[in-house]
């Protein structure tokens, strides 16, 4: 509801589509000198995957002599605490050439001796394709909303000093008289705080929150709406921003995004252990689809917070491509299932 960049949500609804972005992930664990590069960063450098192994040097001799920064040298990287943002060129193996830009987060023990380093590129060279794209992103989200009158928007803090544009369609409020009581359109009823002021005690607590409560929207009509606040953390482990989910609580929700994003990152290690014994794998088996060491793995089974958010987010894309699916069951319980396997 509140206000933000929109990303998609998947419905039972027609006219969705999934939009997808050119983005690479890597890590560089310097303890085991292990690497991991994630399917969609083969592409940005240009090579087909299972062609080479995964490795930080490699990355680094791709990038354009020109512009190499510094700050992405193995060694300073290996010895830093952190690494500025850049922006620089890729020199693919046929010589065809991208412009990237970086982000890096390294993590540290608690005496500031860095341990790993995880990374993203993200691929700008067309800058007119990213803005077709973002319309077209726009589009459809604001196509989705007209269809079913749910949607998803990102805030960064409570109280609210922005509202999303489908927010204030949906309850026919201004915007000036929302910040002064934002849960006016939320039906008051008998014992129960009005939905956005659990919200606020969720953000204060930093955990997920799922309400029911009746809208009165633009129309006149009232009608009961799910309403869903996800932390979504960065590879710190710190919180970034939260996703916010309103939608008819008929609607059946297929997470996408950061909101899907947000949701694994809440998992707790017996939803790794049943997710696991659903695909009939093994430690070992889970270890080898997700790149992650098989160490970890046994740590991340015994308790998640124990291991970096880079590594929980490894293990459960691999397990999601292999077809599980975490999803919502209640306001708090998260449910895991087996559907079919996705390719990539």
């Amino acid at each position: 509801m509140h206000g933000g960049a929109l990303r998609s949500l998947w419905y039972d609804a027609p006219n969705t589509a999934q939009h997808s972005i050119n983005v690479g992930r890597w890590r560089w664990n310097f303890v085991d000198n292990t690497h991991f590069w994630s399917p969609g960063l083969y592409p940005i450098l240009g090579i087909s995957e299972g062609i080479v192994r995964p490795d930080y040097a490699l990355l680094f001799q791709l990038i354009h002599p020109d512009d190499c920064p510094r700050t992405m040298e193995p060694a300073f990287v290996r010895q830093s605490e952190s690494v500025p943002p850049s922006t620089f060129r890729i020199v693919r193996p046929d010589s065809r050439i991208c412009t990237v830009v970086s982000r890096v987060e390294v993590t540290a023990t608690p005496d500031g001796r860095p341990v790993c380093a995880h990374g993203i590129l993200v691929d700008i060279s067309d800058h007119a394709m990213w803005a077709r794209a973002e319309a077209e992103q726009r589009r459809r989200d604001r196509a989705i909303f007209e269809s079913v009158r749910a949607f998803t928007s990102t805030t960064y803090a409570f109280p609210f000093t922005k509202f999303s544009e489908e927010w204030l369609d949906l309850v026919g409020v201004p915007e000036t008289e929302l910040l002064q009581d934002p849960g006016r359109p939320i039906v008051k009823e008998y014992g129960r705080k009005n939905g956005l002021q659990e919200m606020e005690s969720s953000f204060s607590a930093k955990h997920i929150t799922q309400v029911l409560r009746t809208l009165r929207l633009a129309n006149g009509d009232t009608a009961r709406y799910r309403m869903v606040l996800v932390p979504v953390l960065n590879d710190a482990g710190h919180i970034e921003s939260w996703t916010n989910f309103v939608g008819p609580i008929h609607l059946k929700i297929r997470p996408a995004g950061r909101l899907l994003l947000g949701l694994e990152q809440r998992l707790e290690s017996g939803h790794i252990r049943a997710a696991r014994a659903l695909l009939d794998w093994s430690m070992t088996d889970l270890s080898g689809a997700s790149g992650v060491s098989l160490s970890t793995i046994r740590r991340l089974e015994g308790c998640i917070t124990a291991v970096s958010v880079a590594n929980r987010n490894q293990a459960i894309d691999a397990l999601r491509r292999a077809g599980i699916v975490f999803s919502f069951i209640d306001e708090s319980t998260i449910a895991v299932s087996r559907g079919a396997q996705r390719a990539g």
